[in-house]
């Protein structure tokens, strides 16, 4: 029955994904955004857990302000859905169309990718970083790090379409083959601002402690590969301002163990991510359950 029941929940997910293979990407973001908002009204609960988030990450934010940045907040979500199924389609065309560099940040991209090094490339859910994946596969030796989804037709199917541009994918427990690539010169993608609970290793986001997941850090310690910030920013034009922070590699002389190395790192990405979020606070993914682990739930836990 189990098999049955996949099988039509791919059905339903594929006949919803049917207008993002047709409409052009300008009337993808009028959908999308059409979808959102008049779904707004009926999403209680995520909602609320937006406001929550919020009103921690800003406590200086009057009612009406972050009653507002929610609001922001669900239109935001409607070009995040867009970009998400219509980043398949992507082609050299239209990322000289729509995306768009700081000097700075083409530099840094530019620089790294004539140096060959390995690179530990994190982002986080903020903006469309489902554009992340596609571009990746087409402006560098790109691979990145995805979790297998329960249906199994639905898995093959997004595998399929987050592959599209020549991306690799690597499954979570992959992390030999994701040593090997970055000691090859590829560039592998992290999402890792999701909570990681009894796993992590907590740091302060957004005015509270997270459990967050060590990956990328420890990646970088055990390849000697440099870590790099990507965000994808949405404008309300269609375009996307890609920002690029570069953290350097990790100089294992100056820490006293493994583990104050990679706490360490994993603070660095994490505030650069938070500086982020703040100049774009409508676009992070705010109806996440980020902080739900908290100090204490598990024993023995960082």
């Amino acid at each position: 029955m189990k098999i049955i029941a996949d099988f039509l929940a791919y059905l339903l997910v594929r006949f919803f994904y049917l207008p993002f293979t047709i409409l052009s990407y300008e009337n993808c973001l009028r959908y999308g955004i059409f979808l959102s908002t008049n779904l707004y009204p009926f999403a209680k609960k995520h909602r609320r857990i937006a406001y929550e988030n919020i009103s921690y990450a800003f406590p200086n934010l009057t009612e009406e302000e972050k009653i507002l940045l929610v609001k922001k907040h669900f239109v935001h979500l409607g070009r995040l859905l867009a970009g998400t199924l219509y980043a398949p389609r992507i082609n050299s065309d239209w990322m000289k169309k729509y995306l768009i560099y700081d000097e700075a940040s083409l530099k840094i991209e530019e620089d790294t990718n004539r140096e060959g090094v390995g690179v530990v490339l994190v982002s986080g859910h903020l903006g469309s970083w489902e554009i992340i994946v596609q571009f990746m596969g087409m402006r560098m030796k790109g691979a990145g790090i995805y979790k297998t989804i329960r249906n199994s037709f639905v898995d093959s199917w997004i595998k399929r379409l987050r592959s599209n541009n020549g991306i690799l994918l690597i499954r979570t427990d992959e992390s030999t083959r994701c040593m090997k690539l970055l000691k090859d010169g590829y560039w592998v993608g992290f999402g890792s601002d999701q909570n990681a609970g009894g796993s992590g290793i907590f740091v302060n986001f957004l005015n509270r402690p997270a459990s967050t997941f060590q990956g990328p850090a420890l990646m970088a310690y055990l390849t000697n590969s440099k870590i790099i910030l990507y965000s994808a920013i949405c404008g309300e034009d269609g375009k996307i301002q890609i920002r690029v922070k570069d953290m350097g590699f990790i100089n294992k002389k100056d820490f006293n163990s493994r583990e104050e190395c990679i706490r360490r790192f994993t603070e660095i990405w994490t505030n650069n991510l938070e500086a982020e979020i703040r100049l774009f606070p409508e676009q992070y993914f705010w109806v996440h359950r980020r902080w739900r682990t908290k100090p204490g739930d598990f024993k023995g836990q960082v």
